[in-house]
């Protein structure tokens, strides 16, 4: 068997049901890995502060315990908060984006390390707390309001399915060339720093970990995880994740993220 030491876990479509919860099955096969020695980390395009309910009930509260948020932008330790990696971007760095939304009247929101800052006067608004179903604190401002010497960790457009695909057929080249862009979920576009993806989070943290990429095993489902599906020896598609993911991956779970998919693939592979 491999010598897998790292487990990274996406969230949504991954580890959460369609429902936005972990099932009773998979909490108990990551809890026993856990118990054996095993790194069990969150990494997700979320924020810290949505995912802390899911760190608890997998009871990752240990010293050792670290969660990558913000698609790899902050990689902190789930008890102290202290991080080990951080890349950050400006409001003067979001501005066109900003400006070709609202002109374009798509919704916006901005996220710092602590917070949402919902884009008011866009001529839409947003659909992200929804999706998210998540305690994140929202603030409703124009952009003008926003902070000006600030760490921001990225912007995300949150529609109809529809709208998401007309935006990435119509978006223009100089605005593209300025952002990694990644669709998290069918009405989620995120806009990241241009070197930022999931690969970067899970390489410090593997790094932190004195670990190598033939020590990670990581769980993902959608375009957002390909960056660590990259870099992790032994990345694992969702039966219900993309088709980019599925031929990304080297193993693909028998069932979906409602069927426990990540509970039958653990244990199987680890004999549990």
């Amino acid at each position: 068997m491999a010598d897998i030491k790292l487990i990274g876990l996406d969230l949504d479509g991954t580890l959460l049901t369609s429902n936005k919860t972990i099932t009773a099955k998979t909490t108990l096969v990551l809890k026993q890995l856990h118990a054996k020695g095993y790194h069990i980390a969150i990494m997700t395009g979320r924020p810290i502060a949505a995912i802390g309910p899911f760190i608890e009930q997998l009871g990752l509260t240990g010293p050792e315990d670290y969660s990558l948020t913000f698609n790899g932008a902050l990689v902190l330790n789930n008890v102290t908060r202290k991080s080990i990696a951080k890349l950050t971007t400006t409001k003067a760095a979001l501005a066109p984006l900003h400006d070709w939304l609202k002109e374009h009247h798509y919704p916006m929101d901005i996220l710092d390390f602590d917070q949402n800052w919902q884009m008011a006067q866009m001529g839409e608004r947003s659909v992200y707390a929804s999706i998210m179903k998540a305690p994140l604190l929202f603030e409703y401002v124009p952009f003008s309001a926003l902070p000006d010497r600030h760490d921001y960790a990225k912007a995300v457009v949150a529609t109809t399915q529809p709208r998401v695909d007309q935006l990435v057929d119509t978006l223009p080249t100089a605005i593209k060339a300025q952002f990694h862009i990644v669709r998290s979920q069918p009405q989620i576009l995120e806009f990241l720093q241009p070197i930022l993806d999931k690969r970067v989070g899970v390489q410090a943290l593997t790094e932190y970990f004195q670990l190598t990429p033939e020590n990670v095993m990581v769980f993902g489902d959608a375009e957002n995880d390909l960056g660590m599906f990259d870099y992790a020896k032994y990345p694992v598609a969702m039966a219900n994740g993309t088709r980019e993911a599925k031929a990304a991956a080297v193993y693909v779970t028998p069932t979906t993220n409602d069927e426990d998919g990540i509970a039958n693939f653990l244990t199987a592979y680890f004999k549990l």
